[in-house]
């Protein structure tokens, strides 16, 4: 089986043209099944390749950057031992790993999304702190409210790995977005019970009374708006409607029912025209 150099010019155009053995109709040629694996440009052989298939990444799925990784290393070491046989063998030549499926192409965007999504994500709750304190001016309702929205965000992103969502470019700007989203309720409720007057129980009845029926309006009206998304086949829609509802529904939760309970519970006294109550 093995050929000249010099013989390849008149064997190689008839080789090609055979037919294989793994089309059932027997239509399939040898350059159209091996047009990946064999650098034939009809004069010279330009290069020859092997191809292998990993048992953990497949074309159809999305594994993990790290699991993704450990493969890549792994054939990044299979071409190197490659490489020293071909140069103790063959006396040149230089072994190439390209990636048909660009498995390693995600990975190394998924590391991007990560970054990115960390980025917005801190960068969101800082610019949240900044408005709740500007709008407040209490340095304690803004913190509490900044662990809400933090709650929110670790809650949503959660919530999207149980129903197995991987991050991509469209999870990476909804985590992006996320704290925007999340800040509204919680900055009503602590502006709410910031101007109230009266002590602990006072203040928290007067937000509930003046807010609270407003903001669960809000909630109910945000999510009937996003079930409609859950039904759209472009799937940037389909996640934005799911990241909508779930957003809008950790939100007023941490709001009412974490927030609130905080302030009810520790009950840090707030100044009042030069007294404290």
């Amino acid at each position: 089986w093995q050929v000249d150099t010099e013989d390849l010019p008149t064997i190689m155009p008839e080789f090609l043209k055979q037919r294989t053995c793994f089309d059932k109709d027997g239509r399939e040629t040898i350059s159209g099944r091996y047009q990946n694996e064999i650098g034939w440009d009809g004069s010279a052989m330009r290069y020859a390749a092997i191809s292998a298939e990993s048992n953990v990444l497949d074309p159809f799925g999305q594994v993990g950057e790290q699991a993704t990784r450990n493969e890549y290393d792994q054939f990044v070491a299979i071409a190197e031992e490659y490489g020293s046989i071909i140069a103790n063998s063959c006396g040149g030549g230089a072994v190439t790993m390209t990636d048909l499926d660009e498995k390693f192409v995600f990975m190394n965007n998924q590391s991007i999304y990560v970054r990115s999504a960390f980025q917005s994500a801190i960068l969101g709750v800082a610019i949240a702190f900044v408005v709740l304190l500007f709008s407040t001016k209490v340095l304690h309702l803004a913190f509490f409210a900044s662990v809400s929205i933090t709650c929110v965000l670790v809650s949503v992103v959660g919530t999207g790995v149980m129903i197995g969502w991987t991050l991509g470019s469209i999870e990476s700007i909804l985590i992006a977005l996320l704290a925007g989203f999340s800040v509204d309720y919680v900055v009503h409720l602590a502006h709410a019970y910031e101007i109230a007057k009266g002590d602990t129980y006072a203040r928290l009845t007067k937000a509930f009374s003046d807010m609270g029926i407003s903001v669960l309006n809000g909630m109910i009206t945000s999510v009937a708006a996003s079930i409609p998304l859950f039904f759209c086949q472009l799937q940037f829609f389909s996640k934005f409607g799911t990241f909508l509802c779930l957003t809008i529904a950790f939100s007023w939760i941490f709001a009412n029912f974490g927030f609130m309970s905080v302030l009810a519970q520790l009950k840090i006294p707030l100044k009042e025209k030069g007294c404290r109550l």
